[in-house]
């Protein structure tokens, strides 16, 4: 019997063995590969359709882990302490034939039927309001319809000799009185005072900028009558009338008028305005450009005056902004200014780049004096051209010719440690002074915390003038609402005119200051001692805005 037991163990542990060793042999080592690792758990590149369950041992980087969950294609496991697999490692599982995850049948939802009634029927706030009925037409506008801008300054300067001061209060306003029809006004008015100073009985106590009726939308056609802000795009201020129309992306207009006086702001009547404007506004392609072509003539006392076509293009996408213009006038035969039959007057291009606190920008300009009768019957003839005059003969003529020219590059960089700025000019003047000119002006600020350190340096050159000057500073800004820096100057100038160089010292000190979101504060204050000069200027500012 003895032998027997012995005989039934050994062939037991026989069974067991073979048992093992063909589980053994059918595990399949699987390839994977890491693909992410996040937080504490890291995640293969295989899954329960190549075998891998929960509990499957993986051999990766000389470390063995365990599988914890799968998806059909992808296996997760645990990352403990600060041991962190690479994404891309590869590894090993170790996956024996046969096995499945276990699915676990979810319970059976409730049928839908006995859901029913169980969420009542919200009451609406409309059924419970009982509003007021009020007659349509002739309602007030709202704030969203009415703006206003209230702005004042007042400036000061005296010196050894003499003392200047100014003033203006300053209304900026539109209103649509009427939310039915679109008809709207719009106010620019400004009250001066001048105590003294340079063509001061033309300085109008009362100035009006805009003082005009509109009917009609932005994209319907429109009127405007009164005092127009401006007549057209290359144009400014008209007594008149304005009518445009717009037919998809083009928007054509007439305009029609009296010339106020330029310099008091009062109506006038012998110099009338007339022309027509198209403009082309492709707002909804890449670079939305924009072209505008004014065709306009005036008249003084009578007689035709001004011919002139200006160009007014833009476009802008993205981080960079290009803008040009150019006006050509024709002259009569004869003229006085000795000016061809069409002349270009003026011309400009320019184009800006601006992202994320760096900016570059390149200008050019080219003007002509502005010349017409209106202008020639108020000012004298070496105003409008480079006047001469012929070898025994009191009368002067106009040699023609004259023109300014200028190219301006600027480039900046600001940064939450610092910024920089940078701007050079060089002009070429072509009449009474004829030469080549040039500036250049480099600003650094440094923040640190509320406070920052400003330097700078600019100089200039002209046949009649070079100056150089530097500048230091410092700036405090302890909140969002105020604004304070103190800079101190200094500068040498030498002119052609003097019998050598002087050296000018100036303080500046400037205070920014919003009381609200609505009512900003400013004040600015220089003062300059030097040979020649010992003087103190101010200006304060004040901006309200109540509405909207």
């Amino acid at each position: 019997m003895r032998g027997h037991a012995t005989t039934n163990r050994a062939t037991r542990l026989v069974l067991a063995s073979l048992l093992v060793l063909s589980e053994i042999a059918s595990a399949d080592p699987v390839p994977v590969t890491v693909t992410e690792v996040a937080g504490d758990s890291a995640y293969l590149s295989a899954g329960s359709d190549r075998g891998i369950v929960p509990g499957t041992v993986i051999a990766i980087a000389g470390r063995e882990v365990t599988v914890v969950e799968v998806t059909e294609t992808t296996a997760v496991i645990r990352l403990d302490g600060a041991w962190r697999p690479a994404v891309g490692e590869a590894g090993t599982a170790t996956v024996v034939a046969g096995s499945t995850v276990a699915v676990r049948k979810l319970a059976t939802p409730r049928a839908a039927e006995l859901f029913v009634g169980q969420w009542p029927d919200a009451a609406r706030p409309a059924d419970r309001q009982q509003p007021t009925p009020v007659p349509l037409g002739g309602a007030r506008a709202s704030n969203g319809r009415a703006h206003v801008l209230v702005t004042a300054h007042g400036f000061a300067a005296a010196d050894r000799h003499t003392t200047v001061a100014s003033a203006e209060g300053r209304i900026v306003a539109s209103f649509e009185p009427m939310t039915e029809r679109p008809l709207g006004i719009d106010l620019d008015v400004a009250g001066r005072f001048y105590s003294d100073g340079a063509n001061k009985g033309a300085r109008t106590p009362l100035f009006v900028r805009a003082a005009q009726v509109r009917y009609g939308d932005a994209r319907d056609p429109m009127l405007a009558v009164g005092r127009l802000r401006y007549a057209a795009s290359a144009l400014g201020m008209l007594d008149g009338a304005r009518a445009s129309l717009h037919r998809g992306d083009l928007e054509l207009a007439a305009f029609g008028g009296l010339v106020p006086d330029p310099v008091s702001g009062k109506p006038e009547t012998s110099a009338s305005r007339f022309g027509a404007e198209a403009i082309y506004d492709l707002a909804r392609v890449a670079w939305q450009p924009r072209i505008g072509l004014t065709a306009y003539g005036s008249t003084w006392n009578g007689a035709l005056d001004e011919r002139r076509l200006a160009a007014v293009v833009s476009a802008n996408h993205g981080a960079t902004w290009l803008d040009g213009w150019a006006e050509v006038q024709s002259f009569g035969t004869n003229n006085p200014w000795g000016a061809s039959a069409i002349e270009l007057t003026g011309a400009g291009a320019s184009a800006t780049w601006r992202e994320h606190g760096r900016h570059l920008g390149v200008d050019l300009t080219f003007l002509r004096p502005e010349r017409s009768l209106r202008l020639a019957a108020a000012l004298p003839p070496e105003w409008l051209c480079t006047v001469t005059t012929a070898p025994g003969a009191d009368n002067t003529t106009c040699s023609g010719g004259d023109y300014w020219a200028a190219a301006t590059g600027s480039a900046g960089l600001r940064t939450a440690r610092f910024a920089v700025d940078a701007i050079g000019s060089i002009g070429e003047s072509h009449g009474v002074y004829r030469g080549i000119d040039s500036s250049g002006y480099l600003r650094g600020e440094l923040f640190l915390g509320t406070w920052r350190l400003l330097a700078g340096a600019a100089g200039s050159y002209a046949p009649f003038l070079q100056t150089i000057s530097g500048e230091l500073g410092v700036g405090y800004t302890p909140t969002l609402r105020l604004d304070a820096t103190l800079r101190y100057r200094p500068e040498l100038a030498n002119a052609r005119a003097s019998t050598g160089a002087v050296q000018l010292h100036s303080a500046v000190a400037e205070v920014k200051y919003a009381l609200s979101s609505a009512l900003d504060l400013g004040l600015s204050m220089i003062g300059t001692t030097g040979p020649d000069r010992d003087g103190l200027a101010a200006l304060a500012l004040v901006s309200w805005r109540p509405l909207p």
